[in-house]
């Protein structure tokens, strides 16, 4: 039989006060009661007597009523409720480990000097945004082509998009927003916060590479790369829903083509003076921001682990996505 969980188990009840039955009374009271009585009528005058004796009796019965015969009845305390758990997340996030990798390629020269980064452990969203998860979190479906929003990763968003649907999605699910505004207006990112946020440029390479060091994660040979990526070569209409090609060896879908995807940092010409700790490169007023992964629309060389373009904050393409990560090297 089944046990029943809603009901609290034994250990978790525990009895405050215990009544037990008045009919039993042990016999070595009687004796004792009846010896004291003996002694006293010798030793002590008759009305101390009675007097003592009373007290004692007294003190005898509720001696026995209190730890003899069977209990007839228990008041019981329950444990205080535990707290309602989190709501169920919207979204499947892969763990990706702490580890250091070399950053860029010398095959572009966008992306030199190829650099050494420690990037701290982090939690990346599965597959990119759909466009029915993100109709779901703003009410609205910005993608390109028209239609009922499926599972094709959301495109025609901009990085202030992006930024506001982070923070509504870790306000539904009950997480701290990591995106404010600052005096001027301008969007910072508190990396302490735990919700959901754009990954730096060095998080998404390194989750991309999922431990390799070869121009794609599954290796050289660009004749594979339609079974991991939908780009110009086998594109017919648009982005494709997420999760059809093979994922990377961290198991994440679509880093390669369908849409690119925005990061956090902003652009940079070159890799000099990068951070190395895997945190993101912004500079104030930012006039573009960095775009990973390549897209249905474009070639095989853009599509490498270690290709990137670049796009004004404000500017919405027709294969531009994104996709979050939660945790930081800032946490706690």
């Amino acid at each position: 039989m089944n046990e029943d969980k809603s009901k609290p188990t034994a250990a978790a009840l525990q009895p405050v006060l215990t009544l037990r039955r008045l009919d039993y009374l042990p016999p070595w009271l009687a004796i004792t009661l009846g010896v004291c009585l003996s002694l006293g009528a010798v030793l002590v005058p008759a009305s101390s007597l009675v007097a003592i004796m009373s007290f004692v009796a007294l003190l005898g019965i509720a001696v026995a009523l209190a730890h003899g015969g069977e209990p007839i009845a228990e008041i019981i305390r329950e444990p205080p409720p535990p707290p309602p758990p989190p709501p169920p997340s919207l979204v499947e996030l892969v763990d990706i480990p702490d580890g250091v990798f070399r950053m860029g390629s010398t095959e572009f020269d966008w992306s030199q000097p190829v650099h050494e980064v420690h990037v701290p452990a982090f939690r990346c969203m599965r597959y990119p945004v759909t466009r029915r998860l993100y109709q779901e979190i703003t009410g609205n479906d910005p993608g390109w082509p028209e239609g009922e929003a499926d599972e094709r990763p959301v495109n025609q968003v901009n990085w202030y998009d992006v930024i506001e649907f982070c923070n509504r999605l870790s306000k539904k699910e009950g997480l701290q927003p990591c995106y404010h505004k600052d005096a001027s207006d301008a969007w910072q990112c508190d990396a302490r916060a735990d919700g959901y946020r754009l990954p730096s440029e060095a998080e998404w390479e390194y989750a991309c590479r999922a431990g390799t060091q070869t121009r794609y994660s599954f290796g050289d040979d660009e004749s594979q790369l339609g079974d991991y990526a939908w780009f110009g070569k086998n594109w017919e209409d648009g982005a494709y829903p997420v999760g059809q090609k093979k994922p990377n060896p961290w198991g994440l879908y679509d880093m390669h083509g369908n849409v690119w995807e925005w990061a956090q940092d902003c652009y940079h010409d070159s890799y000099k003076d990068a951070p190395a700790d895997g945190s993101a490169w912004e500079t104030d007023n930012c006039q573009r921001r960095v775009l990973r992964g390549g897209s249905f629309y474009v070639g095989a060389r853009y599509l490498r682990s270690a290709g990137r373009d670049r796009g004004a904050p404000g500017d919405r393409g027709g294969d531009g996505g994104f996709r979050c990560v939660r945790g930081s090297r800032r946490q706690p």
